[in-house]
């Protein structure tokens, strides 16, 4: 097979850039789309090493939508209808009243600022009306703003794409039909419901009928997630092919049908989808925006910031005016869901498709459709992206960072640590499915979730956004495993921390649990439960101390040689770091020592 060295390395060289540019966005906390934007700007028009039309041909946009359909599945595997309590008519309103508002809005200002005639001007509002969880994400993470902002923006930011995308279709016909003299209402709104009802049916039928092949295990593990990738893609296609335009409605329906579905294994293909969706939204950001023209780009700088003006000033305000009347979300909660308003890769792949289309038939402005809509979704994503934590802060709707503790288990060494840590300003949780022990920790004044850790209950009720560490301290070692495989993707593997047990100490690899399937082990590396419940037992006891410039590190293992373990220290900065089985930490002046002491060097 003759494969062209040049074409093979700038694929993938794009890969690697992409995952440079996700690393970047991480360390400096703004949304990757950013630095993919100005990568593609940079390879393409500037200096013209990438060019996108001439590599990929007539395969270009058949795989820009493909990509599309994945990310937005990706996205609607996590909207739990559960999460709407209280919240359900503020969605419904932003994705009626609301979508209508800004549509009509940013029409209006589209045709005042570009001159754009009625027909695009409409179609522009039709495709900036999405917002896109691959920019809302980024945004929330670093703001992090309450529970019910963070809901609001998220479901709307999922929901919102398909139904965005669907507008631009319908309006993009009539406009092609108009300027063909062949109008007709009838067929606009026959075409409508076409894609509409195609996309439902075949989303929730292959919702439920992928659903109920994963639940059966009709298919093994290992090929769950080519299996949900290759319906997706399937439904995707054949929704478009007997109603163009209706897949993104399909494979939203399949993820949210998923989602709220019980007992479906869904941990290897979330990884699994997470991981191709930050691959695609890389590689099309980069892509779509190495296609635009330097001139183009000038000629809308002043119109795009005029837009945002608009968009700012008057279409979120009047949206989440609309939709949030009556709900319970106060006048600060309101302001920051008004203020947050990025466009995403929907907006840019839609109106790259879309203005392929209108530059063939030379509509007029055709050419400065696509360079319009990047600079109002550049703009869209840096201002909120820069101003949302410090407006989260100054309307005291934000969220600290994550501080609390879930522990495994209520037994006695888990109160007593639980006791140690709440002394020193950290909240913790007792989970634990044994109400005796549940009981004598709410006696001692300690929060407790009655449930087995793993349980439908806990899925269902325990809230973990404050959240950010756990700690397995049960007695059995089997659930410190099981709660560690659970919670990992929640907290993370560095801040998942178990007990360890008689086989890690002796070193026997037949019996020890490989790294990747449990967390890290806790203090010592002989602190066992059986060993720390002994220390109790024998009278030691949990102290907190403070190191001091007068009273150092030294000082305080001379002062306590007689028998100490160290379990935890707490920064200046008030940091939480455990002490690890194999690590060393020394700490600083400042920082504080919470130790099980021995009565001895009390």
């Amino acid at each position: 097979m003759n494969v062209s060295f040049g074409v093979a390395f700038l694929i993938a060289g794009l890969v690697f850039l992409g995952l440079l540019s996700q690393w970047l966005a991480w360390r400096v906390k703004l949304p990757a789309l950013l630095f993919l934007l100005v990568l593609g700007i940079l390879l393409g028009p500037i200096l013209g090493w990438l060019r996108p039309d001439k590599i990929f041909g007539l395969l270009l946009f058949p795989t820009i939508s493909l990509g599309v359909a994945i990310i937005l599945f990706e996205g609607a595997l996590s909207l739990r209808l559960s999460e709407l309590r209280g919240l359900g008519t503020v969605i419904q309103r932003l994705l009626s009243l609301g979508v209508f508002s800004t549509w009509a809005i940013i029409s209006v200002a589209t045709h005042w600022l570009t001159h754009f005639a009625w027909p695009m001007a409409i179609l522009f509002g039709a495709v900036t009306v999405v917002s896109g969880p691959t920019v809302i994400t980024p945004i929330l993470r670093s703001a992090r703003p309450n529970a019910k902002i963070a809901k609001v923006l998220h479901w709307e930011s999922i929901l919102i794409d398909p139904i965005g995308a669907l507008l631009s279709v319908i309006v993009f016909e009539a406009l092609v039909a108009n300027s063909a003299a062949t109008a007709s209402l009838g067929a606009a709104g026959l075409s409508f419901l076409r894609i509409v009802s195609v996309g439902v049916t075949l989303g929730v039928a292959g919702g439920f009928t992928l659903g109920w092949i994963l639940r059966r295990r009709v298919v093994p593990d290992y090929l769950h997630p080519l299996l949900v990738l290759a319906s997706v893609l399937m439904i995707f296609a054949l929704a478009d092919a007997l109603a163009k335009d209706s897949g993104l409605l399909a494979v939203t329906l399949i993820g949210m049908v998923l989602a709220n579905m019980r007992d479906i294994p869904l941990d290897n293909i979330l990884d699994f989808k997470e991981s191709l969706s930050i691959l695609l939204i890389s590689l099309l950001f980069i892509v779509l925006a190495a296609r635009l023209n330097l001139t183009e780009i000038r000629a809308v700088l002043g119109p795009g910031l005029g837009l945002l003006v608009a968009i700012q000033v008057l279409s979120q305000p009047i949206k989440v005016a609309f939709a949030s009347w009556g709900s319970e979300l106060n006048w600060r909660e309101r302001v920051l869901v008004a203020w947050i308003a990025p466009r995403g890769i929907v907006a840019a792949a839609t109106a790259a498709v879309l203005g392929q289309t209108l530059q063939a038939v030379h509509y007029p402005h055709a050419a400065l459709f696509v360079p319009l809509t990047f600079a109002v979704i550049i703009a869209s994503v840096l201002l909120p992206s820069l101003t949302a934590r410090p407006l989260a802060r100054l309307l005291h709707v934000d969220e600290k960072e994550p501080q609390s503790i879930l522990i495994i288990s209520a037994n006695p060494v888990a109160q007593a640590i639980a006791k140690a840590l709440e002394q020193a300003g950290f909240a913790c949780l007792l989970l634990d499915n044994d109400f005796a022990q549940i009981r004598t920790a709410r006696a001692a004044g300690i929060n407790t979730f009655y449930a087995h850790p793993v349980s439908v209950q806990a899925d269902r009720y325990l809230d973990l956004l404050d959240f950010g560490y756990m700690l397995g301290l049960a007695e059995d070692h089997a659930l410190n495993i099981i709660a560690s495989m659970r919670y990992k993707p929640e907290f993370g593997l560095d801040h998942v921390f178990i007990l360890t047990d008689e086989s890690a100490i002796a070193g026997r690899d037949r019996q020890q649990v490989a790294a990747p399937y449990r967390g890290r082990y806790l203090f010592g590396g002989d602190a066992t439960y059986v060993r720390l419940s002994q220390l109790l037992d024998n009278g030691w006891q949990i102290h907190t101390t403070l190191l001091s410039e007068s009273f150092s590190w030294e000082a305080y293992q001379e002062k306590h040689r007689s028998g100490f373990l160290p379990l935890f220290v707490i920064t200046g900065e008030h940091i939480l770091r455990v002490m690890l089985a194999g690590e060393s930490i020394v700490p600083a002046s400042g920082d504080r020592i919470l130790a099980l002491i021995a009565p001895s060097a009390a």
